[in-house]
Protein backbone atom coordinates (compact mmCIF):
# COMPACT_ATOMS: atom_id res chain seq x y z
CA UNK A 1 0.00 0.00 0.00
CA UNK A 2 1.18 3.59 -0.52
CA UNK A 3 2.93 5.37 2.38
CA UNK A 4 0.74 7.37 4.72
CA UNK A 5 1.32 11.11 4.85
CA UNK A 6 2.89 10.78 8.31
CA UNK A 7 5.23 7.98 7.21
CA UNK A 8 6.25 9.79 4.09
CA UNK A 9 6.78 13.20 5.71
CA UNK A 10 9.78 11.97 7.70
CA UNK A 11 11.31 10.44 4.58
CA UNK A 12 10.67 13.58 2.58
CA UNK A 13 12.40 15.73 5.19
CA UNK A 14 15.41 13.41 5.17
CA UNK A 15 15.67 13.74 1.41
CA UNK A 16 14.81 17.42 1.10
CA UNK A 17 18.36 18.60 0.51
CA UNK A 18 18.94 15.81 -1.99
CA UNK A 19 15.68 16.71 -3.73
CA UNK A 20 17.02 20.21 -4.23
CA UNK A 21 20.23 18.69 -5.57
CA UNK A 22 18.17 16.60 -7.99
CA UNK A 23 16.37 19.74 -9.15
CA UNK A 24 19.67 21.48 -9.81
CA UNK A 25 20.98 18.44 -11.71
CA UNK A 26 17.78 18.14 -13.72
CA UNK A 27 18.02 21.76 -14.84
CA UNK A 28 21.26 20.88 -16.57
CA UNK A 29 20.22 17.48 -17.84
CA UNK A 30 16.77 17.71 -19.39
CA UNK A 31 14.75 20.12 -21.48
CA UNK A 32 11.74 21.81 -19.93
CA UNK A 33 8.38 22.66 -21.44
CA UNK A 34 5.94 24.69 -19.36
CA UNK A 35 8.15 23.81 -16.41
CA UNK A 36 7.99 20.04 -16.97
CA UNK A 37 11.21 18.20 -17.66
CA UNK A 38 11.07 16.02 -20.76
CA UNK A 39 13.77 13.64 -21.96
CA UNK A 40 14.17 10.52 -24.09
CA UNK A 41 14.96 7.07 -22.77
CA UNK A 42 17.32 5.24 -25.11
CA UNK A 43 15.20 2.10 -24.71
CA UNK A 44 13.23 3.81 -27.49
CA UNK A 45 16.15 3.03 -29.81
CA UNK A 46 16.77 -0.64 -29.01
CA UNK A 47 18.60 -2.27 -31.90
CA UNK A 48 20.42 0.91 -32.94
CA UNK A 49 24.01 1.96 -32.34
CA UNK A 50 24.88 4.89 -30.11
CA UNK A 51 26.02 7.08 -33.01
CA UNK A 52 22.62 6.69 -34.68
CA UNK A 53 20.87 7.50 -31.41
CA UNK A 54 22.93 10.67 -31.10
CA UNK A 55 21.91 11.69 -34.61
CA UNK A 56 18.20 11.18 -33.90
CA UNK A 57 18.19 12.85 -30.49
CA UNK A 58 20.18 15.82 -31.78
CA UNK A 59 17.72 16.20 -34.67
CA UNK A 60 14.81 16.09 -32.23
CA UNK A 61 16.54 18.81 -30.15
CA UNK A 62 15.63 17.13 -26.89
CA UNK A 63 18.82 17.92 -24.99
CA UNK A 64 18.83 15.03 -22.51
CA UNK A 65 18.66 11.24 -22.48
CA UNK A 66 18.40 8.38 -20.04
CA UNK A 67 21.23 6.22 -21.32
CA UNK A 68 20.76 2.44 -21.11
CA UNK A 69 23.78 0.24 -20.40
CA UNK A 70 23.51 -1.90 -23.61
CA UNK A 71 24.56 1.19 -25.58
CA UNK A 72 27.70 1.50 -23.45
CA UNK A 73 28.75 -2.01 -22.52
CA UNK A 74 29.85 -4.84 -24.82
CA UNK A 75 27.04 -7.04 -26.14
CA UNK A 76 27.63 -10.36 -24.36
CA UNK A 77 25.14 -13.22 -23.82
CA UNK A 78 24.13 -14.11 -20.23
CA UNK A 79 26.41 -17.14 -20.36
CA UNK A 80 29.37 -14.73 -20.50
CA UNK A 81 28.46 -13.02 -17.23
CA UNK A 82 32.04 -13.38 -15.96
CA UNK A 83 33.40 -11.61 -19.03
CA UNK A 84 31.05 -8.66 -18.50
CA UNK A 85 32.01 -8.60 -14.83
CA UNK A 86 35.67 -8.33 -15.79
CA UNK A 87 34.93 -5.65 -18.37
CA UNK A 88 33.24 -3.47 -15.74
CA UNK A 89 36.16 -3.90 -13.37
CA UNK A 90 38.82 -3.10 -15.95
CA UNK A 91 37.32 -0.69 -18.49
CA UNK A 92 39.19 2.60 -18.53
CA UNK A 93 36.95 5.38 -17.33
CA UNK A 94 38.39 7.52 -20.10
CA UNK A 95 36.39 5.34 -22.53
CA UNK A 96 33.22 6.38 -20.74
CA UNK A 97 34.33 10.00 -20.68
CA UNK A 98 34.86 9.78 -24.45
CA UNK A 99 31.19 8.78 -24.81
CA UNK A 100 30.23 11.74 -22.65
CA UNK A 101 32.33 14.05 -24.80
CA UNK A 102 30.66 12.77 -27.98
CA UNK A 103 27.25 13.45 -26.44
CA UNK A 104 28.33 16.87 -25.21
CA UNK A 105 29.47 17.81 -28.69
CA UNK A 106 25.99 16.95 -30.00
CA UNK A 107 24.34 19.06 -27.28
CA UNK A 108 23.05 15.99 -25.41
CA UNK A 109 23.48 15.36 -21.70
CA UNK A 110 22.83 12.22 -19.66
CA UNK A 111 20.29 12.88 -16.90
CA UNK A 112 20.28 9.20 -15.87
CA UNK A 113 22.30 6.07 -16.57
CA UNK A 114 20.31 2.82 -16.41
CA UNK A 115 21.89 -0.53 -15.55
CA UNK A 116 20.21 -3.51 -13.80
CA UNK A 117 22.07 -4.73 -10.71
CA UNK A 118 21.26 -8.22 -9.42
CA UNK A 119 22.50 -10.39 -6.58
CA UNK A 120 25.43 -11.71 -8.65
CA UNK A 121 27.15 -8.30 -8.55
CA UNK A 122 30.13 -8.08 -6.23
CA UNK A 123 30.64 -4.98 -4.10
CA UNK A 124 33.61 -4.07 -6.28
CA UNK A 125 31.41 -4.28 -9.35
CA UNK A 126 28.73 -2.06 -7.79
CA UNK A 127 31.43 0.46 -6.94
CA UNK A 128 32.64 0.46 -10.55
CA UNK A 129 29.10 0.98 -11.86
CA UNK A 130 28.95 4.12 -9.72
CA UNK A 131 32.24 5.33 -11.19
CA UNK A 132 30.99 4.57 -14.70
CA UNK A 133 27.83 6.58 -14.03
CA UNK A 134 29.86 9.58 -12.91
CA UNK A 135 32.23 9.25 -15.89
CA UNK A 136 29.21 9.50 -18.20
CA UNK A 137 28.28 12.76 -16.49
CA UNK A 138 25.08 11.47 -14.93
CA UNK A 139 23.91 12.48 -11.42
CA UNK A 140 21.56 9.47 -11.35
CA UNK A 141 21.83 5.70 -11.65
CA UNK A 142 18.54 3.93 -12.36
CA UNK A 143 18.49 0.21 -11.72
CA UNK A 144 16.08 -2.71 -11.72
CA UNK A 145 16.88 -4.73 -8.62
CA UNK A 146 15.47 -6.14 -5.38
CA UNK A 147 15.23 -4.74 -1.87
CA UNK A 148 18.09 -6.92 -0.51
CA UNK A 149 20.39 -5.75 -3.32
CA UNK A 150 19.22 -2.14 -2.87
CA UNK A 151 20.40 -2.44 0.73
CA UNK A 152 23.88 -3.26 -0.60
CA UNK A 153 23.75 -0.46 -3.16
CA UNK A 154 22.83 2.27 -0.65
CA UNK A 155 26.32 2.75 0.92
CA UNK A 156 27.87 3.11 -2.54
CA UNK A 157 25.29 5.73 -3.51
CA UNK A 158 26.28 7.68 -0.42
CA UNK A 159 30.01 7.17 -1.04
CA UNK A 160 29.79 8.49 -4.61
CA UNK A 161 27.07 11.08 -3.89
CA UNK A 162 24.77 9.71 -6.59
CA UNK A 163 21.01 9.29 -6.54
CA UNK A 164 19.82 5.74 -7.26
CA UNK A 165 16.34 5.30 -8.75
CA UNK A 166 14.77 1.87 -8.27
CA UNK A 167 12.84 0.56 -11.25
CA UNK A 168 9.98 -1.94 -10.77
CA UNK A 169 11.04 -5.53 -11.39
CA UNK A 170 7.58 -6.84 -12.18
CA UNK A 171 6.76 -9.13 -9.26
CA UNK A 172 4.83 -7.12 -6.70
CA UNK A 173 3.76 -10.26 -4.79
CA UNK A 174 7.38 -11.02 -3.79
CA UNK A 175 8.25 -9.20 -0.52
CA UNK A 176 11.77 -8.60 -1.82
CA UNK A 177 10.63 -7.12 -5.12
CA UNK A 178 10.28 -3.44 -5.97
CA UNK A 179 7.25 -1.91 -7.64
CA UNK A 180 4.46 -1.52 -5.10
CA UNK A 181 3.93 1.58 -3.00
CA UNK A 182 4.84 -0.40 0.11
CA UNK A 183 8.12 -1.61 -1.41
CA UNK A 184 9.15 1.92 -2.34
CA UNK A 185 8.46 3.08 1.21
CA UNK A 186 10.75 0.34 2.52
CA UNK A 187 13.44 1.28 0.00
CA UNK A 188 13.37 4.95 0.98
CA UNK A 189 14.28 3.95 4.53
CA UNK A 190 17.59 2.50 3.32
CA UNK A 191 19.17 5.84 2.48
CA UNK A 192 18.15 9.40 1.57
CA UNK A 193 19.93 8.73 -1.75
CA UNK A 194 17.63 5.84 -2.64
CA UNK A 195 14.87 7.15 -4.92
CA UNK A 196 12.16 5.69 -7.14
CA UNK A 197 12.25 5.23 -10.91
CA UNK A 198 8.56 4.37 -11.48
CA UNK A 199 7.25 2.98 -14.75
CA UNK A 200 3.77 3.53 -16.17
CA UNK A 201 3.74 -0.15 -17.22
CA UNK A 202 3.23 -1.15 -13.58
CA UNK A 203 1.55 2.01 -12.33
CA UNK A 204 -1.38 0.09 -10.80
CA UNK A 205 1.04 -1.44 -8.30
CA UNK A 206 1.63 2.02 -6.83
CA UNK A 207 -1.57 1.57 -4.83
CA UNK A 208 -5.31 2.05 -4.97
CA UNK A 209 -4.85 5.63 -6.19
CA UNK A 210 -1.64 5.85 -8.30
CA UNK A 211 -1.96 9.61 -8.77
CA UNK A 212 -2.18 10.17 -5.00
CA UNK A 213 0.85 7.95 -4.53
CA UNK A 214 2.88 9.93 -7.05
CA UNK A 215 1.85 13.13 -5.26
CA UNK A 216 3.34 11.68 -2.08
CA UNK A 217 6.66 10.50 -3.50
CA UNK A 218 7.33 13.09 -6.22
CA UNK A 219 10.32 14.51 -4.33
CA UNK A 220 11.90 11.03 -4.27
CA UNK A 221 11.63 10.27 -8.00
CA UNK A 222 14.64 10.35 -10.34
CA UNK A 223 12.80 9.76 -13.63
CA UNK A 224 9.39 8.43 -14.63
CA UNK A 225 9.49 5.94 -17.51
CA UNK A 226 6.74 7.38 -19.64
CA UNK A 227 4.75 5.52 -22.31
CA UNK A 228 1.19 4.43 -23.11
CA UNK A 229 -0.53 1.06 -23.51
CA UNK A 230 -3.88 -0.65 -23.53
CA UNK A 231 -4.86 -2.13 -20.19
CA UNK A 232 -6.58 -5.47 -19.64
CA UNK A 233 -5.45 -6.72 -23.05
CA UNK A 234 -3.52 -9.93 -23.69
CA UNK A 235 -1.03 -9.95 -25.25
CA UNK A 236 0.20 -6.50 -24.22
CA UNK A 237 -0.54 -3.70 -26.66
CA UNK A 238 1.73 -0.65 -26.60
CA UNK A 239 0.40 2.42 -28.39
CA UNK A 240 1.33 6.04 -29.13
CA UNK A 241 0.52 8.57 -26.40
CA UNK A 242 -3.16 9.33 -26.09
CA UNK A 243 -4.31 6.02 -27.57
CA UNK A 244 -3.96 3.93 -24.42
CA UNK A 245 -5.34 3.79 -20.90
CA UNK A 246 -2.47 4.98 -18.70
CA UNK A 247 -2.86 8.34 -16.90
CA UNK A 248 -0.22 10.16 -18.97
CA UNK A 249 -2.25 13.35 -19.41
CA UNK A 250 -3.10 13.56 -15.71
CA UNK A 251 0.53 13.10 -14.70
CA UNK A 252 1.84 15.74 -17.10
CA UNK A 253 -0.67 18.30 -15.87
CA UNK A 254 0.01 17.41 -12.24
CA UNK A 255 3.74 17.91 -12.77
CA UNK A 256 3.11 21.25 -14.50
CA UNK A 257 0.73 22.55 -11.87
CA UNK A 258 2.74 21.36 -8.87
CA UNK A 259 6.16 22.19 -10.38
CA UNK A 260 7.58 18.69 -9.92
CA UNK A 261 11.31 18.38 -10.60
CA UNK A 262 11.71 14.80 -11.85
CA UNK A 263 12.09 14.04 -15.56
CA UNK A 264 9.47 12.34 -17.74
CA UNK A 265 11.69 9.89 -19.60
CA UNK A 266 9.77 9.17 -22.82
CA UNK A 267 10.09 5.61 -24.12
CA UNK A 268 8.81 4.56 -27.54
CA UNK A 269 7.83 0.96 -27.04
CA UNK A 270 5.13 0.62 -29.70
CA UNK A 271 5.82 -0.03 -33.38
CA UNK A 272 3.76 1.00 -36.38
CA UNK A 273 4.22 -0.16 -39.98
CA UNK A 274 7.10 1.67 -41.62
CA UNK A 275 7.69 3.88 -38.60
CA UNK A 276 10.54 6.38 -38.54
CA UNK A 277 12.37 6.77 -35.23
CA UNK A 278 12.72 10.55 -35.42
CA UNK A 279 9.11 11.06 -36.48
CA UNK A 280 7.77 8.94 -33.63
CA UNK A 281 9.96 10.67 -31.04
CA UNK A 282 8.78 14.04 -32.30
CA UNK A 283 5.17 12.81 -32.17
CA UNK A 284 5.67 11.81 -28.52
CA UNK A 285 7.17 15.17 -27.66
CA UNK A 286 4.41 17.03 -29.48
CA UNK A 287 1.79 15.06 -27.54
CA UNK A 288 3.38 16.10 -24.23
CA UNK A 289 3.63 19.73 -25.35
CA UNK A 290 -0.02 19.79 -26.49
CA UNK A 291 -1.17 18.43 -23.13
CA UNK A 292 0.96 20.96 -21.26
CA UNK A 293 -0.44 23.78 -23.41
CA UNK A 294 -4.00 22.89 -22.41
Amino acid sequence: MPPTRREFSSLALAGLGLGLALARAARAHAARYKGVRLGIGTYSFRGLKLDEIIRIVAAAKVGGIELESPFVEPALPPAQRDALHQWRLTVKLDELKAIRKKLDQAGISVYAYSLPINASFTDEEIDRVMLMTKALGSPVLNTSTTLPVARRIAPFAEKHKLLVGLHPNGNASDPNSIGSGESYLKAFELSPRIYANPDLYLFRNWGADPIAFLRQIHSRITTLHFHDRKLNVTPQVWVPFGEGDTPGRELLLLARNEKYQFTFSIERIYTVPGFDQLTEILNSLHYCEKVLDS
